[in-house]
């Protein structure tokens, strides 16, 4: 094959090296060697040429005043367009565990503050509507969305009303954000993944993009595909909005850049 690297390759580099960092931290034994093979028998790829690029991400762990795998003995000599691509891997991946623990430290807030009570079932079930309209969006502000997308969200093209909710593109900030060209009808799953910046919609052409986190996932369907938009102009999101969502997006290279 090719001695060009591929996306995927780097990926499954930079992932199988993180898990090994994971291992090492935990004190659980790990054999290089059948790391390394396993992902020679996937990509085709001698297993050396691997172990080789470990080392290279070794040698930007170093760069980061970060831990490396032990053994794995950092080397420089790594091209400077594959450096770029292992930098932003690893970014990704770190945004990845961000995100993943600031989700786990909600969850478990909220665990803590609805302790379940079984002489209060009633209240528990009005909280859970009330939850969920929440998370729909304002009353009115998502009834407009659902006229003006036809009841479709503006990604999947789903039609079924009950997960479509309204996404703000600018957070929310008084009456004033509740207009229609600041807002999405997102289908609930997507809707969380726009609000985490892990979508972003390029202003001018309004194409989707997915975050590098999302390879892999079954999301990369919408990936390269057009945002549907309502009818009249009035209603469609506006360029500057999404600039600034895309702006939060720190993997995505906007083509512009807005003043916030």
């Amino acid at each position: 094959m090719s001695d060009g690297w591929s996306n995927e390759e780097l990926e499954a580099s930079v992932q199988a090296y993180r898990e090994m960092l994971e291992k090492q931290a935990a004190g659980i034994k790990f054999v290089k060697k059948h790391i390394y093979r396993g992902l020679a028998e996937r990509f085709g790829r001698k297993a050396g040429a691997f172990e080789r690029r470990m080392q290279n991400i070794s040698a930007i762990y170093e760069e980061r005043g970060l831990k490396w795998v032990v053994g794995l003995t950092p080397q420089k000599n790594i091209g400077s367009a594959i450096k770029a691509q292992l930098h932003e891997m690893i970014d990704m991946q770190a945004l990845g565990d961000t995100v993943a623990h600031e989700l786990e430290a909600a969850e478990a807030e909220a665990e803590q503050q609805n302790v379940f009570d079984p002489q209060t079932v009633k209240d528990a079930r009005k909280r859970v509507v009330a939850n969920i309209v929440r998370r729909r969006g304002q009353s009115v502000f998502r009834k407009k969305l659902l006229a003006a997308y036809d009841t479709r969200c503006a990604i999947t093209g789903c039609n079924q009303a009950e997960v479509l909710e309204a996404a703000h593109i600018h957070p929310y900030k008084g009456q004033h954000t509740h207009v229609v060209s600041n807002g999405l009808l997102l289908r609930a799953d997507l809707h969380t993944l726009f609000d985490l910046y892990l979508i972003a919609i390029e202003p001018n052409t309004q194409i989707i993009h997915l975050s590098p986190a999302l390879s892999g996932s079954d999301y990369v369907q919408y990936q390269g595909l057009p945002l549907s938009t309502p009818t009249p102009a009035s209603a469609r999101p506006s360029v500057e909005t999404l600039q600034w969502h895309a702006d939060q997006c720190v993997w995505f290279k906007s083509p512009i850049v807005s003043s916030d």
